[in-house]
Protein backbone atom coordinates (compact mmCIF):
# COMPACT_ATOMS: atom_id res chain seq x y z
CA UNK A 1 0.00 0.00 0.00
CA UNK A 2 2.73 2.40 0.64
CA UNK A 3 4.72 1.47 -2.45
CA UNK A 4 1.40 2.51 -4.58
CA UNK A 5 1.06 5.52 -2.45
CA UNK A 6 4.48 6.67 -2.85
CA UNK A 7 4.18 6.30 -6.90
CA UNK A 8 0.58 7.51 -7.34
CA UNK A 9 2.10 10.84 -5.67
CA UNK A 10 5.43 10.66 -8.08
CA UNK A 11 2.95 10.08 -10.79
CA UNK A 12 1.11 13.46 -9.88
CA UNK A 13 4.15 15.28 -8.97
CA UNK A 14 5.39 14.35 -12.11
CA UNK A 15 1.93 15.52 -14.24
CA UNK A 16 1.83 18.77 -12.46
CA UNK A 17 5.66 19.58 -13.71
CA UNK A 18 5.00 18.70 -17.23
CA UNK A 19 2.31 21.67 -17.52
CA UNK A 20 3.06 25.30 -18.72
CA UNK A 21 2.12 28.55 -17.30
CA UNK A 22 0.44 31.14 -19.20
CA UNK A 23 0.44 34.51 -17.41
CA UNK A 24 -1.50 37.86 -18.92
CA UNK A 25 -1.13 41.24 -18.89
CA UNK A 26 -3.39 42.85 -15.53
CA UNK A 27 -6.09 43.93 -18.29
CA UNK A 28 -6.63 40.53 -20.08
CA UNK A 29 -8.30 37.48 -17.98
CA UNK A 30 -8.97 33.72 -19.40
CA UNK A 31 -12.62 33.14 -19.87
CA UNK A 32 -12.25 29.55 -21.08
CA UNK A 33 -9.93 27.21 -22.07
CA UNK A 34 -11.04 24.32 -24.69
CA UNK A 35 -14.32 25.52 -24.34
CA UNK A 36 -14.36 25.12 -20.73
CA UNK A 37 -15.45 28.46 -18.69
CA UNK A 38 -12.59 29.42 -16.04
CA UNK A 39 -13.42 32.38 -13.72
CA UNK A 40 -11.49 35.34 -15.08
CA UNK A 41 -7.94 34.10 -14.53
CA UNK A 42 -5.52 36.15 -15.55
CA UNK A 43 -2.76 32.56 -15.16
CA UNK A 44 -3.42 29.40 -16.39
CA UNK A 45 -1.90 26.20 -16.44
CA UNK A 46 -2.10 24.12 -19.38
CA UNK A 47 -0.48 20.73 -21.17
CA UNK A 48 1.14 20.63 -24.18
CA UNK A 49 -1.53 20.40 -27.43
CA UNK A 50 -3.47 22.31 -29.60
CA UNK A 51 -6.07 25.23 -27.58
CA UNK A 52 -8.41 26.89 -28.21
CA UNK A 53 -8.40 30.21 -25.16
CA UNK A 54 -11.00 32.66 -25.13
CA UNK A 55 -9.88 36.08 -23.87
CA UNK A 56 -11.51 39.28 -22.32
CA UNK A 57 -10.20 42.87 -22.05
CA UNK A 58 -11.38 44.61 -19.38
CA UNK A 59 -10.35 47.62 -17.38
CA UNK A 60 -11.24 51.00 -15.60
CA UNK A 61 -10.34 54.11 -16.26
CA UNK A 62 -10.40 57.35 -14.32
CA UNK A 63 -9.94 61.07 -15.13
CA UNK A 64 -11.59 62.30 -12.10
CA UNK A 65 -13.12 61.73 -9.05
CA UNK A 66 -16.79 61.13 -10.65
CA UNK A 67 -15.83 59.95 -13.24
CA UNK A 68 -15.13 56.04 -13.98
CA UNK A 69 -14.66 54.73 -17.44
CA UNK A 70 -15.35 50.91 -18.05
CA UNK A 71 -13.96 49.47 -20.66
CA UNK A 72 -14.74 45.75 -21.25
CA UNK A 73 -14.33 43.95 -24.88
CA UNK A 74 -16.18 40.83 -26.49
CA UNK A 75 -14.37 37.54 -26.32
CA UNK A 76 -11.06 37.33 -28.13
CA UNK A 77 -9.31 33.84 -29.40
CA UNK A 78 -6.04 32.62 -29.13
CA UNK A 79 -5.17 29.03 -31.11
CA UNK A 80 -2.08 28.10 -29.48
CA UNK A 81 -0.29 25.21 -30.56
CA UNK A 82 1.82 24.30 -27.51
CA UNK A 83 4.79 22.12 -28.39
CA UNK A 84 6.79 22.61 -25.31
CA UNK A 85 6.22 22.97 -21.38
CA UNK A 86 7.46 26.56 -21.38
CA UNK A 87 6.06 28.93 -19.13
CA UNK A 88 4.49 31.96 -21.45
CA UNK A 89 4.44 35.36 -20.67
CA UNK A 90 2.20 37.43 -22.59
CA UNK A 91 2.31 41.10 -22.55
CA UNK A 92 1.07 43.92 -24.90
CA UNK A 93 1.33 47.77 -25.26
CA UNK A 94 1.10 49.92 -22.42
CA UNK A 95 -2.85 50.97 -22.35
CA UNK A 96 -3.77 54.17 -19.83
CA UNK A 97 -6.18 55.54 -21.68
CA UNK A 98 -9.73 54.73 -22.89
CA UNK A 99 -8.71 55.57 -26.24
CA UNK A 100 -5.63 53.28 -26.16
CA UNK A 101 -8.13 50.43 -24.78
CA UNK A 102 -10.91 50.30 -27.50
CA UNK A 103 -7.67 50.81 -30.30
CA UNK A 104 -6.38 47.39 -28.76
CA UNK A 105 -9.89 45.59 -28.73
CA UNK A 106 -9.88 46.80 -32.26
CA UNK A 107 -6.98 45.16 -33.30
CA UNK A 108 -6.03 42.80 -30.24
CA UNK A 109 -2.17 42.19 -30.84
CA UNK A 110 -0.37 40.53 -27.82
CA UNK A 111 3.05 39.24 -27.61
CA UNK A 112 4.53 36.13 -26.31
CA UNK A 113 7.78 35.47 -24.02
CA UNK A 114 9.13 31.82 -23.15
CA UNK A 115 12.50 30.89 -22.59
CA UNK A 116 12.91 29.85 -25.93
CA UNK A 117 11.21 32.35 -28.20
CA UNK A 118 11.41 36.18 -27.46
CA UNK A 119 9.00 38.80 -28.66
CA UNK A 120 6.54 36.47 -31.05
CA UNK A 121 3.32 38.76 -31.99
CA UNK A 122 0.18 37.12 -31.98
CA UNK A 123 -3.42 38.61 -33.26
CA UNK A 124 -5.96 37.68 -31.27
CA UNK A 125 -9.60 37.15 -33.36
CA UNK A 126 -12.97 38.14 -32.45
CA UNK A 127 -16.02 35.71 -32.63
CA UNK A 128 -16.59 36.50 -36.31
CA UNK A 129 -13.02 35.95 -37.47
CA UNK A 130 -12.74 32.83 -35.26
CA UNK A 131 -15.91 31.60 -37.20
CA UNK A 132 -14.27 32.70 -41.14
CA UNK A 133 -10.94 30.44 -39.86
CA UNK A 134 -13.04 27.64 -39.07
CA UNK A 135 -14.90 27.27 -42.43
CA UNK A 136 -12.01 28.33 -44.42
CA UNK A 137 -10.21 25.00 -42.52
CA UNK A 138 -13.71 22.93 -42.92
CA UNK A 139 -13.91 23.75 -46.75
CA UNK A 140 -10.10 23.00 -47.11
CA UNK A 141 -10.77 19.87 -45.73
CA UNK A 142 -13.87 18.71 -47.55
CA UNK A 143 -11.83 19.43 -51.05
CA UNK A 144 -9.23 17.24 -49.99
Amino acid sequence: MKKFIAITLLSLASTASMAATITLPDYLVFTSVDGQSVTNKGQIDIEPGQHLLELQFFDVFSTGADDTNFVKSDALYWSLNLTKNEDIQVRAKDIFTTKSARKFIDSPQITIDTASLKGESVKLVNHAELMSIIMKQHSKMMNH
